[in-house]
């Protein structure tokens, strides 16, 4: 199998544990702050979304065989990379003064 399709292939597969996290909290939630446009939440959402991409992965994330996804089974590093990802934009837009509504 060539690299750039297991790219591919590891990219669903981290897009798939992200669905099943938010599957298992109901919804994605909706982010809102008293007195935020929708363009302003939009800026903010896109600015966090750029942080959590670049943020490094910590070393607990790498290879750590404590690392176990619903399943019992051990995540991936693309796996890994999506759920810290989906926490550290969650993490911003709190700094941000955004609360999640569900």
């Amino acid at each position: 199998m060539n690299r750039s399709r297991l790219c591919s292939q590891h990219k669903w597969v981290a897009f798939a544990v992200v669905a099943l996290l938010f599957a298992g909290c109901g919804s994605p939630p909706t982010w809102q702050k008293t007195g935020a446009t929708e363009t302003a939440m939009q800026n903010d959402s896109d600015d966090c979304r750029g942080k959590a991409r670049l943020a490094p992965l910590p070393e607990r994330y790498m290879g750590s065989p404590t690392s176990q996804s619903v399943t019992g089974t051990a995540l991936s590093r693309e796996e890994q990379r999506a759920l810290f990802e989906v926490d550290e934009f969650q993490k911003c837009m709190m700094a941000k003064g955004y609360t999640a509504k569900r």
